[in-house]
């Protein structure tokens, strides 16, 4: 049977549903037609152990009794309303009770709420003709029904049903190559859906098995998911069957009411890749399972598979870029959490329209694994379609788009759309991970309008949905408590130590914008009194502080020698903040104020240090809260200062491309 051979048969039992009463909602009669494909597939499977059993003078025990294999009763003379009697009052019913192994559990949970069954029973005993026919131990057809559900999957828009667990097959296939599951590791989806994921897995893995013992592993203790829908668990199940995993171990389960803070290593996996829902919303006593609370869900997953990796495991995972830059708390924490104690080894930045679902949501594929800190995340920027803004239904992502993104991330091949952020800019960043292709505005032939103007339209939507942010903390400053002040003289110390007989080698100044850069000016003569400026030192210019001429080095590249004119300090050990919130606090209305009191002079006022030491300076009263919130500004800072030149040159681009040698008639 060939793959139209079969596409027909699948329409014309679809067909057939749509008709009947009782089934003409699309999503009932998906049901419908998925367990008893299941079913179907489940005796095929029950028939092959039979028949090894037999070569091998073996004894195999079928899971279900006889009069529940699909060839006694499928195949029987039942029909009209004795055959919805036996499905309804006898099938069913047995399938939801069965017991006495892990397999049949497993069964019983799929069907617990299945309760799709077609009016007619004449009807219903056509369509089970039209399932009967299909030849299930053909290999081909294996690959053949995957197509063929997954396109009936794309084309269930009821309810937004499809779109919680269907992923394009390019968006699986390239993600499975990189995060590379092999045998003997526990691959895991919690939010698995039609299982695509898993699948995609099982067909990288399958080639290696060698034994039957490596088959057995494969079969029952490799791919492990976790699914919500009832439906969509009976698909997934099938699906895993269909690409010959025996006994795939799925559950039932509302992943997100787990106890995220108290998974044990046995409950841990080698191997997560999953696309979670986003833009929905979580109550208040499932956000208690997490470390970080969060209405959203997508920040609940990434924590729950945060929870899940086990000790050396990677994650690859498909999150919306709010996750990368929002500034509430428990997003902002999650992200520090993320960047220090997993590493953070790539994101590939997707373009609107990759997901049809969800078509104006920008995303990304991010891979992490756990096992020291992140150190250097390399980046990828998929390109939308040549003269297109977005993907699309009709222009959908094909694999060939994210080879560049594979060879970039497995062999560190670049190419155009490719680049690497070290963790100390990360850190700089405060922890923001939206972090946009830098060579967006660099290009102002027409060649790549559609790219940068593209570019500048998510840029620009970034800083709105920031702006958002910074309205919101405006509107509940109780959120952000600040405790009385505390003098600086308590919690600072000088630093700096003085060049000597040493000859200063890389010289660093002061902007007036608190930026750290190399010294542009002539050198002293005399250089002995050059002060060293290391990471984690405050450096001001005297004269200048008052109008934001402070800079915090966060960086080994920022290090340095300083002219002896300037002042260096740090933090001392225990301090009630952090040097973020510190330089915050300094360059802010009210710590220019302070600065300014505690200068001296009568023609050129400066801020010595002893001045410096005198300031009082509001202690956090949260300081995760107040993180979050500095956070935020060092964002929304650097979106601005990089907007413009994004702008200008994709209006260059789109100016050359206007104007540019071409025929429209």
């Amino acid at each position: 049977m060939n793959l139209l051979a079969l596409q027909a048969k699948i329409k014309s039992a679809s067909d057939k549903m749509r008709a009947d009463d009782n089934t003409k909602n699309a999503l009932r009669y998906l049901e419908q037609l998925t367990w008893l494909l299941f079913l179907k597939v489940f005796d095929a499977v029950e028939e092959t152990h039979e028949m090894v059993a037999e070569i091998d003078g073996t004894t195999y025990h079928p899971l279900l009794p006889k009069q529940y294999r699909w060839a006694t009763w499928a195949r029987s003379s039942l029909t009209g309303d004795a055959l919805i009697d036996f499905v309804s009052g006898d099938l069913l019913p047995h399938l939801r009770e069965m017991s006495g192994s892990p397999r049949a559990e497993r069964i019983a949970a799929i069907f617990t709420e299945i309760r799709t069954v077609m009016k007619s029973g004449y009807s219903l005993k056509e369509v089970i003709a039209i399932v009967d026919s299909i030849d299930f131990h053909a290999l081909e057809n294996h690959h053949a029904m995957s197509v063929i559900y997954e396109s009936l999957l794309a084309q269930t828009s009821d309810a937004g049903w499809s779109g919680e667990f269907y992923t394009p097959r390019p968006v699986v296939e390239s993600m499975v190559r990189i995060a590379n599951p092999e045998l003997g590791e526990r691959v895991y989806d919690p939010c698995c859906g039609s299982a695509g994921f898993l699948v995609g897995s099982a067909q990288h893995i399958e080639g290696s098995l060698k034994t039957t013992e490596q088959r057995e592993q494969f079969n029952h203790s490799t791919f492990y998911g976790q699914e919500a829908g009832d439906i969509a668990a009976l698909v997934g199940t099938m699906n895993l069957v269909l690409h010959g995993v025996e006994d795939p171990q799925i559950v039932r389960r509302n992943t997100l009411e787990q106890d995220a803070r108290n998974f044990s290593p046995s409950e841990q996996f080698n191997v997560i890749m999953t696309n979670p829902p986003f833009g929905g919303t979580e109550n208040p006593q499932v956000q208690q399972n997490f470390p970080s609370k969060s209405a959203a869900t997508e920040l609940l997953f990434l924590q729950h598979c945060m929870a899940r990796l086990a000790d050396g495991g990677r994650t690859a995972i498909v999150l919306p870029d709010g996750v990368l830059y929002r500034t509430e708390t428990s997003f902002s924490t999650v992200r520090r959490r993320l960047i220090n104690e997993f590493n953070v080894t790539a994101i590939v930045r997707l373009p609107t329209g990759v997901f049809p679902t969800a078509a104006d949501t920008r995303t990304n594929l991010i891979f992490f694994g756990k096992g020291g800190r992140t150190e250097t995340i390399r980046y990828y920027q998929v390109p939308p379609p040549p003269k297109k803004r977005s993907y699309s239904k009709t222009n959908p992502l094909t694999q060939s788009v994210l080879e560049g993104a594979e060879r970039w991330i497995i062999d560190g091949v670049p190419d155009t759309y490719s680049w690497e952020v070290d963790y100390d800019t990360i850190v700089a960043s405060g922890f923001d991970l939206d972090i946009p292709w830098p060579l967006a505005g660099s290009v102002t032939d027409g060649s790549n309008a559609d790219e940068r103007l593209e570019d500048v339209r998510g840029r620009m939507a970034t800083l709105l949905d920031l702006a958002q942010s910074l309205v919101d903390a405006n509107a509940s400053l109780a959120d952000y408590p600040l405790l009385p002040t505390v003098t600086l003289d308590a919690w600072i110390e000088e630093s700096g130590a003085r060049a000597g007989s040493a000859t200063p080698d890389r010289l660093v100044g002061v902007s007036n914008d608190g930026g750290l850069a190399p010294f542009k000016g002539a050198p002293a003569k005399d250089q002995s009194r050059y002060r060293r400026l290391e990471v984690g030192d405050f450096v001001y210019n005297p004269m200048r502080v008052n109008v934001g001429s402070i800079a915090l080095c966060r960086r080994e590249e920022e290090t340095g020698w300083v002219s002896p004119d300037y002042m260096l300090f740090r933090l001392k050990p225990g301090a009630p903040f952090d040097n973020e919130y510190l330089l915050t606090f300094l360059k802010s209305e009210r710590g220019r104020a302070e600065i300014d009191r505690e200068s001296r002079g009568a023609v050129r006022r400066r801020l010595y240090l002893d001045g410096a030491k005198n300031i009082s300076v509001p202690v956090p009263g949260d300081p995760e809260t107040w993180s979050a919130l500095i956070a935020s500004f060092q964002a929304v800072k650097r979106h601005l200062r990089d907007l413009p030149a994004a702008a200008y040159g994709a209006l260059a681009s789109f100016e050359s491309a206007a104007f540019g040698e071409r025929t429209d008639a």
